[in-house]
């Protein structure tokens, strides 16, 4: 015989607040809604610097190609001085170009730094002479002509390699090198410098019309063997991938956290 139970609703049911559920589910939406447009933000933000990243690779592996094919290809002629305001570096770093002039030895800069002499990448202190080539319409181009050991820094000690007269260069464009936090203070007295760049050198000597590029002479023989030419390293960093990933890496870690502390706001 089947019977009829009756279900007793129990107290807490009774006295509970429909209001309250509500109240709770508002309480956690704007707890949420801050961190949820910050994290929103910074999530775009870390994104986009990876997307930009991956484009400056691009750009960079485009750079790369561009340089290799430069190196492997003839010198052609150097831009003349009516585009030099509109040269873009990425443009012409390491282009190949062949000039003609004659040097101002009396204008000579000497940048100290280091070759290396073996395999072992064993190195030599020394100088890279920087002399001024004087161009047929009266512009000036600062050649890297090449190395020289510290004892023969002095002009008097390589009189053969202070070549007079017309000559034609050739070697690589080369953009100007900026003093970074470390960088020692040249000192003119001694003509002991430390970065490469021509607008500097120009400005000690008082030059005008003066090439916003260096060239770096290429390996041809001097007379006398010093300055040696054709030590310039090819160097282009391309760190971009790296930059990439960690840029998106952050942003999964932000998700990654937002996500948690949604979860732990809910559970609460």
């Amino acid at each position: 015989m089947l019977r009829n139970i009756a279900i007793k609703p129990s107290k807490d049911s009774l006295n509970a607040d429909p209001s309250k559920g509500s109240l709770a589910k508002g309480f956690i939406v704007r707890r949420l809604l801050i961190p949820s447009i910050v994290s929103a933000i910074a999530f775009v933000i870390l994104c986009g610097l990876g997307f930009w990243q991956l484009e400056r690779l691009y750009e960079k592996e485009a750079l790369l190609q561009r340089i290799d094919q430069s190196l492997k290809a003839d010198a052609v002629a150097m831009p003349v001085d009516s585009e030099w305001s509109r040269l873009k570096p990425d443009e012409y770093t390491y282009r190949k170009v062949f000039l003609s002039g004659h040097f101002e030895h009396n204008h000579e800069a000497h940048i100290f730094g280091f070759i290396v002499i073996d395999d072992k990448g064993s190195t030599s202190p020394g100088y890279f002479i920087l002399t001024p080539l004087a161009l047929h319409n009266g512009s000036r181009v600062i050649v890297n002509r090449g190395f020289v050991p510290q004892a023969l820094k002095a002009q008097d000690q390589r009189k053969a390699g202070l070549i007079e007269g017309p000559v034609t260069v050739q070697g690589l464009m080369r953009i100007p090198e900026r003093s970074g936090l470390f960088t020692p203070q040249d000192d003119l007295q001694k003509n002991i410098r430390f970065i490469r760049d021509p607008a500097v050198i120009a400005a000690s000597f008082a030059l005008e019309r003066v090439a916003p590029f260096v060239i770096d002479a290429d390996a041809t023989p001097v007379p006398g063997r010093w300055p040696e030419g054709g030590h310039t390293v090819v160097s282009v960093p391309n760190n971009h991938l790296e930059y990439a990933l960690t840029w998106f890496g952050l942003a999964l870690v932000l998700m990654g956290v937002f996500t948690a502390f949604v979860l732990k706001a809910r559970a609460s």
